[in-house]
C-alpha cells in the first residue's frame, strides 16, 4: 500500500512540476493570454513537459491492476 501511494504521489508531483514548468516557460518568453492565443509551438511544449508525469501515472496503473 505504501508503494502504491508513494508511486501516485510521484506522478501528480511530476504532473505539477511540468504545469508550473510550463507557465515559468510563458513567463520567460513574454507571453501574455489576453494579447494572443497559445501558438502550436507552445502547445507543444506543454505537451512535453507535462506528459511524463501522465506516462508515469498509466505506468503506476497498470502496475496496481496487474
Amino acid at each position: 500500500m505504501q508503494s502504491s501511494r508513494k508511486g501516485l504521489l510521484g506522478a501528480l508531483a511530476m504532473i505539477i512540476a511540468g504545469v508550473a514548468a510550463f507557465f515559468v516557460f510563458l513567463y520567460l518568453t513574454g507571453h501574455d493570454p489576453d494579447e494572443s492565443p497559445l501558438t502550436l509551438v507552445e502547445w507543444v511544449i506543454g505537451g512535453i513537459l507535462i506528459a511524463p508525469g501522465f506516462g508515469y501515472l498509466v505506468k503506476w496503473r497498470r502496475a496496481r491492476q496487474g
